[in-house]
């Protein structure tokens, strides 16, 4: 080292020298931002997927993406790639990437793994949750029950501030369960469900039946009763599923056996092979978990 420093005295030398410390300090500073717009633009679309600003099925192009946020190919495939890992995003073969759609198959499926972890986690949840968390609980579910479902300028839409507020009340719910794997479990498939609810929800609404739902089971959690706060908990996880069933087998297009299989309308994925679940009344629902 000293020989090097020994030799690298004299004027063109120590150009050398800053010249390779400025290549080493822009190399540095174009990885780092390069890392920061691959994490900006994830941030970005994930956010734009969650909130209805991407609908379902919206093809995802990566030149058009480029250009629109001023970032390299690499850096929006990068991104696109993230959110295809976190399920938002599907990669179709010699198409590209779209927002993943919606069809009857997986909301069935989303909502039974939602009763089995949510079930976990809220059990859990009451078993360790202590006077503060109660208090948390309550403060979200009292943000919840006022903030309307949807706008008087826009009823045929879900109110965002209405989604936030039902998100939260069901984040809270679930954070006293111990386990933080639990926890992003949880997180990942409630997020998931918002993207059926944003879509879906407005077409139905049953906002009376939801609130009496969400108020049964702050009173099941203040009780401490953990058996009562799952079934409550099933019951309008069941319900919510069947709300929005109709709407997307009324999407299904009439087929012929032999046809090829196309897109849902307006959800972009492929159609319902067969009914998932069966319509339940809400009086056989709350007379099921009423009964403790």
């Amino acid at each position: 080292m000293d020989f090097c420093l020994r030799n690298m005295q004299t004027p063109q030398s120590s150009r050398i020298l800053l010249l390779i410390l400025r290549l080493s300090v822009n190399g540095m500073r174009n990885q780092k931002n390069g890392k920061t717009l691959n994490g900006a633009l994830f941030d970005l679309l994930r956010q734009k997927i969650l909130t209805g600003v991407l609908l379902p099925g919206r093809k995802l192009k990566v030149a058009e993406l480029a250009a629109e946020h001023s970032v390299s190919l690499n850096v929006v495939r990068e991104a696109l790639n993230r959110l295809a890992g976190e399920q938002l995003v599907e990669i179709e073969p010699q198409c590209g990437f779209a927002v993943r759609g919606l069809s009857a198959d997986d909301l069935a499926d989303l909502v039974h793994q939602r009763i089995i972890f949510e079930g976990i986690a809220l059990r859990q949840s009451i078993g360790r949750g202590s006077l503060e968390w109660q208090s948390h609980v309550v403060a979200a579910h009292h943000r919840l029950s006022r903030t309307p479902m949807s706008r008087p300028e826009d009823k045929g839409k879900v109110n965002p501030d209405w989604m936030a507020r039902h998100e939260e009340f069901n984040f809270v719910m679930m954070q006293a369960c111990g386990s933080p794997r639990l926890e992003q479990i949880v997180r990942q498939l409630a997020e998931a469900a918002a993207m059926y609810h944003r879509a879906l929800l407005p077409a139905v609404g049953h906002a009376s039946e939801l609130e009496a739902e969400h108020t049964e089971l702050l009173n099941a959690i203040l009780a401490g009763d953990a058996d009562k706060a799952v079934r409550v908990l099933v019951a309008h996880l069941e319900q919510t599923r069947d709300m929005m069933l109709p709407v997307l087998l009324a999407a299904q297009p009439t087929e012929s056996p032999t046809s090829t299989p196309r897109p849902h309308a307006g959800f972009g994925h492929s159609p319902v092979k067969r009914p998932v679940a069966r319509m339940a009344s809400t009086k056989r629902r709350k007379e099921r978990y009423a009964a403790a």
